[in-house]
Order: C-alpha cells, then sequence, then structure tokens
C-alpha cells in the first residue's frame, strides 16, 4: 500500500462534494447561506466575509457532534441548514464539506479557492473582532 499525502486527501474529497466559484458563494449568501470558515484563528482575524461563522478545522468533529456537550449550537443543529464553507484557498474546506456531509448536513458547498480567491477578487470583508471567533487567542497575532 502506498502512502497518502495531503493533495491525496483534497482530492479524494473533492470527488464527493460541490464547490461553487466567489461569484455564484456571493449570490448564494445573499441568497441565506452561511459561511463556515475553517481557518485557523489568526487567518480568520487577519479577514473574514461578513457574518461568518468561524469554527478552525480542527474542531469540526467536536463543533458539530448532536452528543458532544460543548459542540457549537449554530453547527450542531444546523444540519439542515445552507452551507458554504471556506478555507484560504479550498484544500481544508474541501475535506471540511465532506466530513459534515458524512455527519448529516444536507445542503453544504466549498467555496472553490477559499478566503484567497474571495479577497483577489475584491469581494467585501471585514475584520472580525476576537470575540467572533470560536476560539480566543491569548495574545494577538501579527499579520507579517
Amino acid at each position: 500500500m502506498s502512502e497518502l499525502g495531503l493533495m491525496d486527501f483534497i482530492k479524494d474529497a473533492k470527488s464527493r462534494i460541490e464547490e461553487v466559484d466567489i461569484d455564484t458563494a456571493e449570490s448564494l449568501i445573499q441568497n441565506g447561506y452561511k459561511v463556515l470558515d475553517v481557518r485557523e484563528p489568526a487567518e480568520f482575524l487577519s479577514g473574514a466575509i461578513e457574518g461568518t461563522i468561524h469554527i478552525p478545522r480542527g474542531l469540526l468533529e467536536v463543533a458539530a457532534d448532536r452528543q458532544f456537550p460543548g459542540a457549537s449550537p449554530q453547527l450542531r443543529d444546523g444540519r439542515d441548514d445552507k452551507w458554504l464553507v471556506l478555507c484560504r484557498t479550498g484544500g481544508r474546506a474541501a475535506m471540511a464539506t465532506d466530513l459534515l456531509t458524512k455527519m448529516g448536513f444536507s445542503d453544504i458547498k466549498n467555496i472553490l479557492g477559499g478566503y484567497d480567491a474571495w479577497a483577489n477578487a475584491n469581494k467585501a470583508t471585514v475584520i472580525p473582532s476576537d470575540d467572533e471567533s470560536l476560539v480566543k487567542l491569548k495574545q494577538p497575532c501579527l499579520k507579517v
């Protein structure tokens, strides 16, 4: 058996999920889709789509689990909501979209190209406060 790498996992996830470009994502957001940002806290706090729910990729299983007492109510109870998922470039979000589909989310799509594509297209962004992040940083990270 050959060893698998990150790109193998991303390719596998992408074979099972739906992806939308940023223009379609913008239209879907205007029509009620929620945005789930799975980037790390420092990435999220450097810029985000307004109204985004932030849950880092490494915490998704816990945040979405119906049985876990510390789950995020927005995510745990949102299986029938309409979701768009993004990370910096789309790889982590593809794996997150696949995972959440397996956890019972019925209408969930990955934003192709992620936050980088969104920002590079000059789509609207905000600088969120630390209060908007699921994970609270002990010391602010500086964008270098």
